[in-house]
């Protein structure tokens, strides 16, 4: 065989072997449970080991191939040798396998242990709480023993138990796991829940240890196979949870590892030595050791800063010129609520966005050219920043210019640590010290003995003494004298036991003035709990409890007058009435005519003749009486009863003969004023104020509706009267809400041919009980309380209607009259309700006719005069109703657009018996002729009227001659009746 040949099949014999060894071991690793990575390992450790050996083996031969050709014989001895030392050194390889092994086998029995323990732990906790609820359930009504609910959840494999012995088979065939509990006979023995079988007694001294807490162990039972054993305590049910596992089962594992680990040092070694054949020139291996330790040490440097960076306590970051984050790490992302990722690359002023602003701090190429090249190499200073999610906060910040080589421009290293608590708590000492300078309190600071430590400026303005005058001083120089010594006392007991005091106190000023201030007094504790000085605050409420006074006798009394008011005069006449024994008189006074006064002399006169007033009073009622002012324009005088009536009505005329003296006021010498007044007894007609005060008042109503400037005492019919008068307000509302109110018509005639030409709208009440209410009972109570606009309206858009009926019916009614109060004219826009029912109803505006009283048109104003112009103008006609009942003032005939005249029914009653009636019916005719003005007669009931009427030009007539008041549809059936035979009729009744 030839050389080459040789040292070629030799080689490739063996690294045809060694490729089997390879793949037959990585077979041998998937046969003993290797993992995956284990494989893949040692294909790559083979293939390695492959093609270095077969490298040196092939430089060996054909070294040893170099001889002379007489050493070639010993050629194949050479070869043999080589594979014989390569088969030695599988010797120190095994060695190394074993230790491998070994190793490798207590590292894995360590951390399956520890697994164990964990699950085994974890497993106890979950069963020993599932006992504990599963016993609380079961209480009070089936109690349950620990041991049979233990034994439930061991049987059904709840809470875990289950989960732990699927755990343990995966560590191997041999794995068990069981539930032990203490032997219920008292003699200590663990039985095995849901056997009657005693534990081993190798597994006995661990379910001991496990009482104290959790045990683990390896142990040999007889059997001698050793087992890894976990006991974990479940103290609701007194019982240890046990997982076993045979050690071989975990260790079984690292048996191919082992194997592997002894071939593989076996190539090792087989590659140091080739390496240290190879490897002759010392000076370049040290000099590639040195280079290596260079770069370990290098290495090293950078995992010292990469940790410090990292767990600094400061938040640190690199940036570079542009303020661009180059490097950040975890404590300023916390800070700024930023991940690292989000931070990388963003630009320093988003989180500045006083940088924009120009504040300055920023890390632009200007603000860092500012730094001074090699002397000042740093700025500091508190600024604030934005959180990730918008909140400001302060960074102390320190920024300095770093460089990795002198001719770099280099990047700007920021640190910063957050200085938001101590931000807000120096603001908040400046905040103070600022209060504590401007407060308009005055305040004061001494120690535990009283004397003063500090004061503000507003102590210094309160009491007039300089700041430097009272420090040192103690608190006792302020003093007025006017507490005595036990104020002081109770003053320091309530500092000492409650650490405030609250109260008022009268100090002393400088010039020797006193004043009351409002003072709290606080007691100030150190970190230790004992009390270290006193602050007090306070105010100077001298002139505050003067107000205080004024407004309590403004409250209380009437500042016109100086009497006491409505409030005070109740409670003064609630005490008079508290006296045992006592009798007394209450007289109510009216001034009349106040409100005309006011109206046409203004109030300054009318307070003129309340003043007045009050001082006549005064001096005319006994000293002991009580006089106060109880409304606009009346007064209530208390007097003592004892005598009876007798001194009321003595005092009653005493007090109209003096209040009936002229006044004097600004622009008349004489003016008269007159005065009616209430009285009520007590005990006689009431038992209480607000009952006494009353019934005077009902008096007073009596005494005016004689005429005024009288007396009149309180009776039973007053009580009733006033009585029935609010029930029939009351149910007035409820009608107007019920619609319990109706509409009736009266016809107006004609006399000429005594035909209908019109109506007028007369409203009527049924109640629901059928009675009839007349309108001279609930008009005027409408008019008092304004439910006539309400009612107004109702009758007015009921007109309408009605006409519009009728219209349509083609009945010969030309117009329908409607009575229009002064509450209508005067507190509505009765313009605009007058043209709303017009064109809600489809009537023309001459199909209504308004009726007010003369007393209303001389009482109108400029705004009632324009509403009646306009209601003319939209085609209304006006009618003076009661003609020659009023102020009889003809002014207005003039100035209103009157269309009608009706006489009223007084003028025609006894006609044509009186003289002096006919005589003015003949007046207020011709006149209206004169004037062209519409002429009616109301209240003809006779013939003879009605004869008188016709014979002297009245036009129309309205009365009971003809017909009442009628619903509707009677009132529609007196068109086909003839009012000449109708009349004739009546007549001669």
């Amino acid at each position: 065989m030839k050389r080459r040949s040789y040292i070629a099949s030799v080689t490739i014999a063996y690294a045809v072997g060694a490729l089997f060894w390879v793949y037959f071991s990585d077979r041998f690793v998937e046969s003993v449970g290797g993992s995956i990575g284990f494989g893949v390992f040692s294909t790559l450790k083979g293939f390695v080991f492959v093609a270095v050996t077969t490298v040196l083996l092939y430089f060996a031969l054909h070294t040893a191939a170099q001889g002379p050709a007489e050493a070639r014989p010993v050629l194949a001895f050479r070869s043999w040798v080589l594979f014989a030392l390569l088969a030695l050194l599988t010797l120190p390889v095994g060695l190394i396998s074993y230790a491998v092994f070994r190793s490798a086998s207590d590292t894995l029995l360590g951390e399956r242990r520890g697994q164990l323990e964990f699950m085994t732990e974890a497993v106890a906790r979950s069963i020993d709480a599932e006992v504990a609820r599963r016993m609380l359930d079961a209480m009070p009504q089936a109690p349950q023993k620990p041991q049979a609910t233990l034994l439930a959840i061991v049987t059904d494999g709840s809470a875990g138990f289950s989960r732990l012995r699927a755990f343990a088979s995966l560590m191997g065939d041999s794995a068990r796991v069981l539930i032990a509990s203490k032997n219920g006979s008292g003699d200590g023995r663990w039985m095995i829940a849901g056997r009657q079988q005693a534990l081993p007694e190798a597994l006995t001294p661990l379910a001991n240890a496990a009482a104290a807490g959790l045990a683990a162990d390896v142990i040999t039972p007889p059997d001698d196979v050793p087992l890894l054993v976990v006991a974990a305590m479940v103290p609701a049910a007194n019982a240890v949870l046990i997982a076993t596992v045979a050690t071989a089962d975990v260790v079984d594992d690292v048996r191919g590892v082992a194997f592997l680990s002894a071939i593989t040092a076996a190539a090792c070694l087989v590659v140091a030595g080739a390496l240290t054949l190879l490897f002759v020139q010392r000076q370049r291996l040290r000099v590639a050791l040195a280079e290596a330790d260079q770069k370990a040490a290098l290495h090293a440097a950078e995992e010292r800063f990469r940790a410090t960076f990292e767990q600094a306590a400061e938040g640190i970051a690199h940036l570079d010129l542009d303020g661009r984050f180059l490097r950040v790490n975890e404590t300023l992302c916390a800070l700024l609520g930023y991940g690292r990722a989000e931070l990388l690359g963003r630009s320093y002023a988003d989180v500045r966005p006083n940088i924009r602003t120009g504040a300055g701090g920023g890390t632009s190429r200007e603000a860092v050219s500012s730094l001074p090249s090699g002397t000042v190499v740093e700025a500091r200073g508190d600024q604030p920043h934005l959180t990730r999610a918008g909140k400001e906060i302060w960074l102390s910040c320190v920024q300095s210019i770093a460089r990795d080589m002198p001719e770099d421009e280099g990047y700007i290293i920021l640190m910063a640590s957050d200085a938001t608590a101590r931000i807000v708590a120096e603001h908040h000492l400046t905040l103070a010290e600022a209060v504590f300078t401007n407060t308009q309190e005055g305040l004061v600071v001494t120690d535990l003995a009283g004397r003063i430590t500090a004061v503000n400026p507003a102590f210094v303005a309160i009491t007039g003494h300089g700041e430097a005058e009272v420090l040192g001083q103690n608190m006792r120089f302020l003093s007025s004298g006017r507490h005595d010594q036990l104020f002081y006392q109770l003053l320091w007991a309530a500092l000492k036991d409650n650490g405030v005091w609250r109260g008022e106190i009268w100090n002393r000023r400088k010039d020797g003035t006193l004043y009351l201030q409002q003072t709290v007094i606080s007691t100030v504790y150190g970190r230790t709990g004992a009390p270290e000085s006193y602050v007090g605050a306070f105010n100077d409420i001298t002139q505050a409890r003067k107000s205080e006074l004024e407004v309590d006798r403004l409250t209380r009394y009437d500042p016109l007058t100086g009497l006491p008011n409505r409030s005070l005069t109740y409670s003064l006449v609630e005490h008079a009435l508290t006296r045992e024994g006592t009798r007394c008189a209450v007289l109510y006074v009216d001034i009349e005519h106040l409100k005309t006064i006011n109206d046409s002399l203004g109030f300054a006169a009318g307070d003129v003749v309340l003043r007045v007033s009050a001082q006549r009073i005064r001096r005319t009622v006994p000293e002991d009486a009580t006089i106060g002012r109880y409304g606009a324009d009346e007064f209530v005088v208390v007097i003592d009863g004892s005598e009876g009536p007798k001194e009321a009505v003595s005092l009653a005329v005493r007090l109209i003969e003096a209040l009936a003296e002229p006044f004097a006021v600004e622009g008349i010498a004489d003016l008269f004023v007159n005065a009616s007044i209430g009285i009520s007894l007590y005990p006689e007609d009431a038992s209480d104020a607000e009952t006494l005060l009353q019934h005077a008042h009902s008096a007073l109503y009596q005494a005016k509706s004689r005429g005024g400037r009288t007396y009149a005492f309180y009776t039973d019919a007053l009580t009733r009267d006033a009585r029935a008068r609010v029930e029939l307000v009351a149910n007035l509302r409820r009608a107007l809400a019920q619609h319990e109110f109706t509409v009736h018509y009266q016809p107006i005639v004609r006399l000429e041919d005594q035909t209908i030409v019109g109506a007028e709208a007369l409203v009527r009440w049924v109640t629901p009980e059928g009675e009839m209410i007349g309108p001279d009972r609930f008009i005027p109570v409408a008019e008092e309380t304004g439910l006539i606009v309400p009612l107004g309206d109702f009758v007015l858009a009921t007109a309408c209607t009605q006409m519009a009926r009728w219209r349509t019916a083609g009945l010969p009614c030309a117009f329908v009259a409607v009575n229009i109060s002064a509450g209508q004219l005067n507190a509505t826009d009765i313009c605009a309700k007058t043209e709303a029912a017009l064109a809600a109803a489809g009537v023309p505006a001459d199909s209504i006719e308004f009726e007010i009283t003369e007393s209303m048109l001389f009482g109108a104003d400029s705004g009632a005069e324009s509403k009646l112009k306009r209601i003319a103008e939209l085609g209304v006609r006006i009618a003076i109703d009661d003609f020659g009942t009023g102020y009889s003032s003809l002014a207005y005939l003039k100035r209103f657009p009157i269309s009608r005249l009706k006489i009223d029914q007084s003028f025609v009653r006894d006609l044509p018996a009186s003289a002096v009636d006919g005589e003015l019916v003949r007046a207020m005719i011709a006149m209206a002729r004169a004037l062209d003005i519409e002429i009616l007669a109301e209240g003809v009931e006779e013939a003879a009227q009605m004869a008188f009427l016709v014979a002297n030009g009245c036009t129309f007539g309205q009365g009971y001659f003809w017909s009442r008041p009628l619903p509707p549809e009677r009132f529609e059936a007196l068109f086909s009746n003839t009012f000449g035979a109708a009349g004739a009729k009546s007549a001669s009744r």
